[in-house]
């Protein structure tokens, strides 16, 4: 839907006037909900038993329908949701959350359904956030695509030039989305005076020229853009749409308040380059969240977190966000906010001499353990029960250095510490005896083994869709796998904004999925047999024939 729709007076949060009779712009939406003689729900049935409800709702749930009612859970919306991770985390934290995963690669997509999640597989540009299902949203996730920012990427979002203008316009999403506060309307309806309060020519004639007259006061100057034309705007900042997609951030929650959800909380995971490198973006993000021009909540933080940090067997470090609208989310921490920038961006300070023009604020933060215990560092070897003396393989067999005695190209790592972040070729891993040469191990690495050494547990349902006849999608699997949120982090992040504590339910986690109650045993792995008998075919029905599943993507088209 692209009209704005309405011509009733509306009002702001505060009860001021919005301008030319404006209303926040929904589907042609008449104010039906569910409460409202729905002939089916009114006898007891489930929305999900209601063809209304159903159709009123789509692609959502269809008890989205009725409006959300004190004692229920929370209603979520995670974009960009990948196989799950981030639920995975939050479900350890707050089980009774209600959240929509929306993902456009059908394999996440049909992973994160056998996961037990109402999954919304789309492209998130073809969704229009103002949907009426959404209008009791309170919590927002997302994880941007962030191959245009990693390093194993063509690094395009680098883009000085580019990240300068994509920040500009993100700059602007409060004023797109009818969050931009300003002293004087009254041109907007008509009246006597300019933006800036001053008459306009011709109009000195007119009652109110010199005084206030019952339209003249303040108010937000009303949106004067769609989602899809903000798209369109940031796309044509970049050379690759995927770093556009970082709008969405901004483009969701702001729409989603503009139709009245009650956001209290967003959060948001992406490449740590997105700080290091393209800070810009952050520091858009940031201000538009805080600042009185735009959401003007009270908290907003960025930080690099490292999984291993929080419980994990393998590196993973990402940038984090965590903005809450009227209060400090759990485990709020004060920092000095130069020191921590000087340390940030020491690699720019050592090359210019001066830190980045634009920046977010680096002086606060989260702090999950309080002064804790840190929970134990977890080895490959411990991870998967292999012996500690044993090395890991990235890569084939490869000659051997003659000055140095080692092969050449590395790709070689010992067992006995936590492993690098898990990268989709970690698939062909092989694991050998440290009295065995590289490249001739014999011992090979399980799907499961991978999801294990982010922090997924072994029996997770990873799933793929054959492309082509006898396909096992190994390859696709262990690049979810890769992309995927660490659960220990989104344990850690959801529980700053919602749920319970995350120290003891994630130790008890760590502590089962580790198996930390047991030493490694050098004969103790599985037969090759045991490993993986996830991709037959019975395993594969039960996962596209999941319950809970939304609507398959061809049976619905986006709206336009």
């Amino acid at each position: 839907m692209d009209e704005v729709h309405g011509t009733a007076a509306a009002t702001d949060e505060d009860g001021r006037p919005y301008a030319n009779g404006f209303k926040p712009a929904v589907y042609d939406w008449d104010g039906w909900t569910c409460e409202d003689d729905c002939t089916v729900c009114t006898i007891g049935a489930d929305c999900a038993d209601c063809r209304a409800c159903t159709d009123f709702a789509f692609p959502y749930p269809p008890h989205w329908a009725r409006t959300w009612q004190e004692g229920e859970p929370e209603r979520g919306v995670e974009a960009f949701g990948g196989p799950g991770g981030m639920s995975a985390g939050r479900e350890l934290v707050d089980d009774g959350g209600d959240w929509v995963l929306i993902e456009q690669n059908r394999d996440a997509a049909a992973t994160a359904r056998a996961a037990g999640h109402w999954v919304v597989e789309a492209d998130i540009r073809t969704l229009d956030p103002r949907h009426p299902a959404l209008r009791c949203t309170r919590r927002f996730h997302g994880s941007p695509p962030c191959q245009t920012l990693s390093d194993g990427g063509k690094r395009s979002a680098w883009n000085s030039q580019e990240i300068s203008e994509l920040q500009s316009i993100m700059w602007q999403a409060s004023e797109a989305f009818g969050f931009l506060e300003v002293d004087d309307l009254c041109s907007l309806y008509g009246g006597p005076h300019h933006y800036y309060g001053d008459v306009i020519d011709g109009m000195e004639d007119h009652p109110d020229a010199h005084g206030w007259g019952e339209l003249c006061g303040g108010g937000h100057l009303p949106p004067c853009m769609t989602p899809a034309a903000f798209r369109e705007w940031a796309a044509s900042a970049v050379s690759d749409e995927r770093t556009a997609l970082m709008a969405e951030m901004l483009i969701w929650p702001m729409c989603l308040v503009q139709i009245g959800a009650p956001l209290v909380s967003i959060t948001m995971e992406q490449s740590a380059n997105l700080l290091k490198q393209t800070p810009a973006l952050a520091e858009a993000i940031q201000s538009e969240i805080t600042s009185v021009e735009g959401f003007g909540w009270a908290w907003c933080s960025w930080q690099i977190a490292d999984a291993a940090d929080f419980g994990a067997a393998t590196h993973r470090e990402r940038a984090w966000m965590v903005a809450t609208r009227y209060e400090q989310p759990r485990y709020a921490d004060h920092v000095d906010g130069q020191a921590a920038a000087r340390e940030m961006f020491a690699h720019v300070l050592k090359k210019t001499g001066k830190l980045p023009d634009w920046m977010p604020e680096l002086d606060r933060r989260i702090e999950p353990y309080q002064g804790r215990p840190a929970l134990p560092v977890v080895t490959v070897a411990e991870a998967l029960n292999l012996p500690a003396t044993w090395w890991a393989d990235t890569r084939g067999k490869r000659k051997v250095n003659p000055k140095t005695g080692r092969p050449n190209g590395g790709g070689s790592f010992p067992l006995n510490r936590v492993g690098m972040c898990v990268t989709a070729p970690w698939y062909g891993i092989k694991f050998r005896p440290a009295d065995v040469p590289q490249g001739e191990g014999t011992t090979t690495v399980s799907l499961p083994d991978l999801g294990v050494l982010v922090g997924f547990r072994r029996d997770y349902p990873w799933t793929y869709i054959p492309a082509r006849a006898g396909a096992k999608g190994t390859r696709n699997i262990a690049q979810m796998i890769a992309d995927a949120v660490s659960p220990f982090m989104g344990a850690a992040i959801s529980a700053a904004v919602q749920g319970e504590d995350w120290y003891k339910p994630v130790s008890s986690y760590q502590a089962a999925l580790y198996r930390l109650h047991r030493k490694a045993e050098t004969n103790g792995r599985p037969e090759a047999e045991e490993q993986l008998t996830l991709f037959g075919k019975q395993t594969l029905l039960r996962t596209l024939f999941a319950p809970r599943t939304a609507p398959p993507a061809a049976d619905w088209k986006p709206a336009v």
